[in-house]
Order: C-alpha cells, then structure tokens, then sequence
C-alpha cells in the first residue's frame, strides 16, 4: 500500500511542470517503484506459495508415517505368514523324502517280483523245450520206423508185383477162380486173389465215373426240361392275354369270332400238349428215381466186394497163421505129429476151398448185378432221349402256334 501511495505522488509531481531532469529522475523512481511493487506481489506471493508447502509438507509427513504405520504391520504379518510357510514347505518336504523312500521299496519290490517270475517263466521255456525236443526225437523215431516198413513193403510188393508179371492178365474171372480152386499153394491163391481185387477195384472206379457223368447228364436234361416247362407256361398266359385283348377288341366282328374259336381250339391243343408234356416229365422224374435206386444198388454191391475183400484179408491172415503154427510144429513134432499136421492142413485147405467158393459165388452174383443195373441204365438213357425229343417237338408246336397268332418266336436252346 505504501508503495502505490509513493508511486501516486511521484505521477502528480510528474504532471505539474518541472525541469527535465528532475522528470528523468522521477521516471527513474517510478521505474523502481514498479520494480519494488512487482517484488513485493512476487514475495507475497512466495509467502503464500511457502505457506501452503509447509501445509502440504505437514500433510505429508502425516500420510508417511500412517504408510510406515501400515507397511511396518503388513512387514510383521509377511513374517509370521514367511515362517509358517516355511514350516509347510519343510512339513512337506519330508513327506516327499517319505514318499520318495516308499516308492523306492515299492519299485525294488515289484523288480524281486518281476525277476522271479521271469526265471519262472524261463524255466517254463526250458522245460517245454525240452519236452518238445523228445517229442520231435519220438516222431522222428517213429518217422524212421515208419519208414523202413513202407521200404520193407515195397520190397514186398515188388516181389509180388514181378511174380505178377507172369500171370497174364486178360484172363476171364472164371479161369482166376479156376485157379484159386485148383491151388495147392497159399502163394498162389494170394496172387489170384491180388489180380481179382486189382479187377474189382478197376471195375468200381469204372463204374463211378459212368454214373457220376450220367447222373450229371440226367440232371442237365431235368433243368431243360424244367426250363422248357416254365417258357411253355409264359407262352400259355401270354396267348391267354391275346385272346382277352382280342375278345376286348372284337366282339361285334364274325370273323374275329372264327379266329377266337381257332385261338380257343389252339389253347385246348396247347393244354393237352402240356398235359402230354407233364406226363413225361413225370415218367422222367421216376427214371430219375429209378436211377437213384439203382445208385444205391450199386453202393450195396461196392460194400460187399469191401466185404469180400475183408474177407479175402482174413484168408490171407489165417493162412499165414496156419503156416507159421505147421512150420513150429513140424520143427517141434516132427517125427511124431506129422499125420495130425497133414490132417489140419488139409482142413484148413478144405476151409479156404469153401470160402473161396463163396467168393466166386458172390462175385458171380455182383457181376449179374452189374448187368441189371447197366440194363437199366440203359433204360433209363432211352427213356431221357425220348422226353428230350417229344420236348423238341413240343417246343416246336408252340413256335407254330405262337407264328400264328402272331407274337413271333422265342427259342431255348438245351
């Protein structure tokens, strides 16, 4: 305020007329009056600036010691929650060291075992190795034995094969049974009985390969026929619908009336070929089983020249038996029991003679069987030929018919 008065004074000296220099002196106060005036608004404003520091020093220093306050509180409790970790963490590290130790125990536990059973499981190795190694020595053993007796038959065969070689082969049936009879010798009722039973096995498969082609040529003539029997059929139903169109279609027509009566003449000529046609089927069909019946006759015969050859076997068995007994009791007894041997010898001679009777008897009979079942055959062979053509011919009408009518042809080839 003092200094606005003074700079007051010194502005109504400077408006009064004065001298120059005593103006620049004036202007020089008044320039210093400004400059202290200004000095003072700066220093009050510095008090005012100082003032309101300390206050917010004050305030400050209040709000850091409150924070020390709080951070010396939370200092103590990080320490109490530092140590009681701690003693988690060590609580927990010796239950690890413990569980480290029994899984230790565990593991050296489940090796013992794994260990013993692995030298259990070896020792099941070597033992079944070993069994298997006597049984492969066994079967080779037995392989070998096997061997030398197949070696030995042949040998055997052999022998009787050449001794064979003499024989002559394309003599009839009756002259080996001749021979049998007359046979002094169990060496030649063996090689009489061998060339039969070579015979009798040629004959068998012979007689299979006959009846399995012509049962194989039967059963492709049923299915013709089967076949030729449906087409037929269809024919039929198509000429049945021809006539319902036709009668449809014509009705008030005379002419078309005299058709339909021929179409109608030509269905009942056609119904009684089909009829004539079924009929042989049927007669076909029981030449069918009468070739299955004479299959079976035939198997029968099979099993009793299987019979006949068994018993061909227990002849030859017997009379090797017979020989080696005669043979030991000739060496035995020779000079006492030579009429008793001569005597069982004879009967035994006497009972081979009788069975071989029988054999040539039933083989006799096997042979006559033979011929019926060729006869029928035969029969049955002609009977087939015969549906096959009236087939043919059947076939053939239903071409015509159906030209006239007027539906084309349609032909199955057999």
């Amino acid at each position: 305020t003092q200094n606005v008065v003074i700079h007051d004074k010194i502005l109504q000296l400077c408006e009064t007329e004065l001298c120059t220099p005593t103006l620049i002196i004036l202007n020089h106060l008044l320039d210093l009056v400004q400059d202290i005036h200004e000095q003072g608004k700066l220093d009050a404003a510095l008090q005012q600036q100082s003032a309101v520091y300390l206050e917010k020093k004050e305030g400050m220093d209040i709000a850091r010691v409150v924070c020390m306050q709080k951070n010396l509180h939370d200092m103590q409790r990080g320490t109490i929650l530092y140590t009681h970790l701690q003693d988690k963490l060590a609580e927990k590290d010796k239950e690890l060291k413990t569980m480290k130790l029994d899984l230790e125990l565990q593991d050296r536990a489940t090796e013992a075992k794994i260990a013993e059973k692995i030298a259990a499981l070896v020792e099941e190795v070597y033992s079944a190795q070993r069994e298997r190694d006597e049984a492969v020595m066994a079967r080779l053993r037995l392989a070998n034995e096997e061997r030398d007796e197949a070696f030995l038959r042949v040998q055997r065969l052999e022998k009787s094969l050449k001794e064979l070689e003499n024989i002559n082969p394309e003599e009839n049936d009756m002259e080996l049974l001749n021979r049998i009879n007359n046979a002094d010798t169990g060496i030649d009722i063996l090689k009489n009985g061998a060339i039969i039973l070579n015979r009798i096995h040629r004959t068998k498969e012979r007689k299979k390969k006959i009846i399995a082609e012509e049962m194989n040529a039967v059963i492709e003539q049923r299915d013709a026929a089967l076949s030729q029997c449906k087409r037929l059929e269809q024919e039929l139903h198509h000429l049945k619908e021809q006539n319902q169109t036709s009668a449809n279609n014509t009705r008030h027509m005379t002419a078309e009336n005299n058709q339909e009566r021929a179409l109608k003449e030509k269905k009942s000529h056609c119904l009684a070929e089909m009829c004539l046609c079924f009929k042989k089927m049927t007669s076909y069909f029981f030449s069918l089983a009468e070739l299955i019946a004479l299959q079976q006759e035939k198997e029968a015969a099979l099993q009793q020249c299987k019979k006949l050859e068994e018993e061909i076997q227990t002849l030859r068995v017997y009379y090797r038996l017979y020989k080696s007994l005669s043979e030991g009791m000739s060496l035995k007894n020779q000079p006492n029991c030579a009429f008793s041997g001569l005597q069982g010898r004879e009967d035994a001679v006497t009972l081979t003679y009788g069975q071989i009777e029988e054999l040539a008897a039933q083989l006799q009979q096997t042979r006559s069987e033979q011929k019926d079942t060729e006869l029928k055959l035969q029969k049955a062979l002609e009977a087939s030929q015969e549906a096959n053509e009236k087939v043919q011919k059947l076939e053939r009408l239903v071409d015509v018919l159906r030209k006239k009518v007027g539906a084309g042809t349609i032909r199955t080839v057999i």
